[in-house]
């Protein structure tokens, strides 16, 4: 299932349109659907419903939905028609006129914008077709305030496509949007339901089949496949390496991690436990020698390799040879000894997964990503990102699927933006960028050492033998699920720490 921007839906449409769909068959399609949902999850044939319509299809959607839902035999049906009469389109109309001529009983009111106690009545649901995903500009104070009206109402609410006054592109609020129980959406998922206040504002989310060719996704640029439990259970196990039963630990990989000088020592404990609990067989941590007593009590499984101030290089290159991946990152201190670290890594040609501070690192030194010779993963979170881009962060989480293409194309790197939905983008030579949305997790992750965590794990999926690509993607929904595994109930979201995700894992 994919997620398109507001620009690539239309696509979409447009193409169902040149390949001879008719708009209005694609309307009647979408407004049944939302009839069959309404119906589901409101069975009462006499329950009240008051269907709000604007003035562009996406009130056309409403106003079939208020038919179909008359053909089902409800018989408390109203229709407020919530937009400009001058603006009506000719699809609005004619939906208008064939619920008029075959359903007298439905009360519709609103066309000459005077009738509005309508609106005043109580309804068991409310359903949202005033705005539909072409929304790209503020609501006028009308519609605000007529979107707080809605808002304060009791009843079941329903959203057409996207709730009106959410961009459907950025998850941006224009103004004002409807908070909806439900949200009917047509062929695939928009991304503004993923971002900025888009889960908020949509609350369950339905996909709804409306006839749109399959195919035409293909010219989709920014389109994103969406990442969630079903799929991860479907896959993981033909997408991982599988444990061989007779193996040692030398057939799952070592994954090498680097420590700095008075970097934060509890980051790296986190990663090298996640690396262990995520499967590899064994961890070597490359530490200042005064850690290595830390080390080793905190973490006796792994294998602590000291270095001196005065010879950092020397110890390094040994430590480089015995290892299947470098995660550097967590624990790392953005110093002198840092940069000699993260230079050294992207020179060489171990396989590496760059995270915190050596991604700050990097941000200031961009050239060195560019002409690295080793093959590698970055896991930014939204404020690393923005540093990367060299841009400030609310204009990254805005428009951040633009901003991870093309930082991905640029760089020629795989990549994870994490944010409470991450956006991964997969470079993969032979049929170009992936860009996926991954929805598998909870709020419970928005932790300290949450990243410290992700980033182990993917270093230790690519230890033992799964490819990069694989091991970003699949990483990132091994510690979802922990998370969900950990975190049933809000309560259990709430207390919920690093620690808890590592002992979760697999």
């Amino acid at each position: 299932m994919y997620a398109l921007t507001a620009k690539g839906m239309k696509y979409m449409d447009q193409y169902a349109s040149q390949a001879g769909l008719p708009g209005v068959v694609l309307m009647e399609n979408a407004a049944r659907g939302v009839a069959d949902e309404v119906a589901e999850r409101i069975p009462d044939r006499s329950a009240k419903i008051l269907v709000l319509a604007g003035h562009g299809n996406n009130g056309g959607d409403a106003v079939a939905a208020a038919r179909w839902l008359a053909q089902k035999g409800y018989t408390g049906i109203s229709v407020y028609f919530a937009g400009r009469i001058d603006k009506a389109g000719d699809e609005l109309k004619r939906q208008m006129s064939v619920l008029v001529n075959s359903h007298r009983d439905v009360r519709i009111s609103g066309l000459r914008g005077v009738e509005r106690n309508i609106l005043n009545a109580k309804y068991d649901c409310i359903i949202d077709g005033i705005y539909g995903i072409g929304l790209n500009k503020a609501l006028s104070d009308d519609d605000i305030r007529l979107v707080k009206y809605i808002n304060s109402k009791t009843g079941y609410k329903v959203a057409i496509d996207i709730p009106s006054g959410l961009n459907a592109t950025s998850g941006l609020i224009m103004g004002e949007a409807v908070r909806a129980d439900l949200t009917v959406t047509f062929g695939c998922y928009k991304t503004g339901m993923f971002f900025g206040a888009g889960r908020e504002c949509c609350g369950e989310v339905k996909v709804v089949d409306i006839g749109l060719m399959n195919d035409g996704y293909d010219n989709v640029n920014d389109k994103l496949e969406v990442l969630d439990s079903a799929f991860f259970d479907r896959t993981v196990r033909d997408a991982l390496a599988p444990r061989a039963e007779n193996g040692h630990k030398g057939t799952f990989g070592t994954v090498g991690l680097v420590i700095s000088s008075n970097g934060m020592l509890g980051a790296g404990m986190l990663a090298a436990k996640a690396a262990y609990r995520a499967g590899c067989g064994l961890v070597k941590i490359f530490c200042p020698s005064k850690y290595t007593g830390f080390f080793n009590v905190s973490i006796p499984e792994a294998v602590a390799v000291p270095y001196k101030p005065d010879d950092v290089l020397g110890a390094f290159e040994g430590f480089r040879d015995d290892v299947d991946v470098i995660l550097i990152g967590p624990g790392l201190r953005e110093d002198s000894v840092g940069r000699l670290l993260v230079k050294q890594i992207l020179a060489g040609k171990k396989p590496a997964v760059f995270d915190a501070g050596a991604l700050n690192l990097i941000a200031k030194n961009l050239k060195s990503l560019r002409k690295r010779k080793c093959q590698c993963v970055i896991t930014p979170h939204l404020g690393e990102m923005a540093r990367l881009c060299g841009e400030d962060i609310n204009i990254v989480a805005r428009s951040r699927i633009g901003y991870t293409r093309k930082f991905a194309e640029k760089f020629e790197v795989s990549m994870v933006v994490k944010s409470d939905v991450s956006l991964i983008a997969l470079r993969d030579a032979g049929s170009g960028q992936k860009l996926y949305l991954n929805t598998v997790g909870n709020s419970g992750l928005a932790t300290a050492g949450s990243g410290d965590v992700l980033a182990g794990v993917i270093a230790s999926l690519i230890a033992q033998g799964n490819t990069l690509d694989t091991s970003l993607m699949y990483g990132v929904m091994v510690h979802g699920k922990a998370a969900e595994k950990f975190a049933q109930d809000s309560d259990s979201r709430r207390k919920m720490m690093a620690g808890d995700i590592i002992d979760n894992l697999f």
